[in-house]
């Protein structure tokens, strides 16, 4: 079984000590290290190309939003889920917007959360924190309020199916939760949610509900 390499980029030991306990004894989990700084972090996905790398956002020398930004140039299928103290909006949508996968609070993280966040991030999804996603909603849900149809919702239809996924990823569902309330497979529903993708040129799940709600395409 391949396992996923995991790196960690924290400036604080007392985190980066318990992260590493909390994954060391994973079976399916390769713990390649950590950095306590995004250029030291850096250096060490050039020589290990983790799989995942979970960082921090603010640290001394380059923020995990900035170190984010460097990894995704590297363009090496590398998934980062963000850890931090730091999940107001502004944070969350510059992580998002830097290529973020997954955003998880430090204080209201456990074991269990990270571990799904890690497994969900590798197999092709993403991750938010039910305290970051409901900020995500309440964000733009009052932006719906306030916003029209944009000329992009005007422009593109969607099938009935492809309403019906959208509505699902929209009130938070997973690929897999989604394949079952439909009772459709897997591979179905990420080739509409790709073609619904496609039409919009949407980069990210994120940026997919954030625009149906703002432009009315599905109604909750």
């Amino acid at each position: 079984m391949k396992k996923i390499k995991v790196l960690l980029v924290d400036d604080h030991q007392i985190i980066r000590d318990g992260v590493k306990t909390m994954l060391i004894d994973e079976d399916d989990i390769d713990f390649v290290g950590y950095a306590a700084n995004g250029f030291n972090a850096l250096e060490m996905i050039k020589q290990n190309v983790p799989d995942i790398v979970i960082s921090d956002i603010s640290m001394p020398d380059m923020t995990g939003i900035e170190l984010t930004s460097k990894i995704m140039e590297l363009n090496l299928n590398i998934h980062v889920l963000i850890l931090s103290m730091y999940t107001t909006d502004d944070y969350i949508f510059n992580a998002i917007k830097a290529g973020a996968k997954g955003i998880l609070p430090k204080q209201d993280t456990n074991k269990e959360m990270l571990l799904e966040a890690i497994r969900l991030i590798y197999s092709g999804e993403e991750y938010y924190a039910p305290s970051v996603s409901k900020n995500l909603m309440k964000s733009y849900l009052s932006s719906v309020k306030k916003g029209n149809i944009s000329d992009n919702a005007k422009k593109y239809s969607l099938t009935q199916r492809e309403k019906e996924i959208l509505k699902l990823y929209v009130e938070g569902f997973s690929n897999h939760e989604v394949a079952e309330k439909l009772n459709i497979s897997i591979r179905t529903v990420e080739t509409h949610k790709n073609n619904i993708m496609q039409k919009f040129d949407f980069k990210s799940t994120v940026e997919m509900v954030k625009f149906a709600l703002k432009n009315n395409i599905v109604s909750l």
